[in-house]
């Protein structure tokens, strides 16, 4: 375990007692800090957090930006770092055995670090189909950083300093099946039709910072915006999957990498282009902000 003086974990949750006991053993093997953030579960999940004797908030939040915003606020972690950690995730071997010794060579410039972040889905990892592994702010110092405002696909901003990349995975292994999955992603899809409504209205978009990782995330969203929103509804959810399934290999994923990118790329892209739809028919019920805190 690394000196508590260097990092906290921040883990946020809602229901999660599924995924809560395992999340927090891999936390608890690189600082006993850790902080767990709660929307209130109705579960178990507080009870297991505080179990494992790390220190548990609850309370009611509008959003997930809202929910992290707060606790980078408000929570004292008193150290020099502090990392996010979703509740389904875990921490690779490389990551446990190297993190210590990363932190303690970080130049003193540096205020944040962008991490790798694998997915499973089935259990098996996504390795094809350009959509994993992938970057994100995970890491950063106290004061330098906040979690931009949308209703979909929040990335952390980078206030101030220069950034890093560690080359280690956390891997997204969710526990729950695949109808859990369809009900989140419905929910998404509802996000993510109001997300592209206010974007082609001229709605502001915030652009995380921070070297090539940064300007990853910066070159996907004037994508989305600049070619993917302006082409036909549903017609470009099928050029999507091609270009997931055949030209970004998706195919060798095996047979879990064929469901997850016809559910991801396809389906889940179909969705929200019939939200869409029904919305500029004036039929649709008007969207709400589904919580994802």
């Amino acid at each position: 375990m690394i000196d508590n003086s260097s990092v906290s974990i921040l883990v946020l949750t809602r229901n999660e007692e599924m995924h809560i006991r395992r999340c927090l053993l891999n936390a608890l093997t690189v600082t006993d800090r850790v902080f767990v953030l709660d929307s209130e579960s109705i579960d178990k999940t507080q009870d297991i957090a505080k179990e494992m004797g790390v220190e548990v908030i609850s309370g009611k939040f509008d959003s997930f930006s809202d929910k992290l915003n707060w606790g980078i606020k408000n929570i004292d972690f008193r150290t020099q770092w502090v990392m996010r950690l979703d509740a389904d995730e875990i921490l690779s071997k490389e990551f446990k055995l190297t993190f210590g010794n990363f932190l303690k060579s970080v130049d003193l410039n540096v205020h944040g670090v962008f991490v790798r972040r694998q997915l499973c889905f089935m259990g098996r990892k996504m390795v094809y189909g350009g959509i994993s592994p992938a970057y994100s702010l995970r890491i950063w110092r106290p004061g330098s950083a906040f979690c931009e405002s949308r209703h979909l696909d929040e990335h952390m901003i980078l206030a101030k300093g220069r950034s890093c990349s560690l080359n280690v995975e956390i891997i997204d292994a969710p526990l729950t099946d695949l109808s859990v999955w369809i009900n989140k992603h419905n929910n998404y899809a509802s996000l993510e039709a109001l997300t592209e409504i206010e974007a082609t209205q001229g709605g502001d978009i915030q652009e995380p910072r921070g070297g090539v990782t940064g300007s990853t995330i910066r070159r996907v969203r004037w994508t989305k915006v600049n070619i993917y929103y302006k082409l036909p509804l549903f017609f470009r959810s099928f050029i999507y999957y091609i270009y997931r399934y055949i030209i970004r290999l998706g195919f060798l994923d095996g047979l879990e990498g064929f469901v997850f990118h016809f559910l991801h790329a396809l389906w889940y892209r179909i969705l929200v282009d019939s939200k869409i739809f029904e919305i500029r028919r004036g039929e649709g019920v008007p969207l709400k902000k589904i919580g994802k805190s």
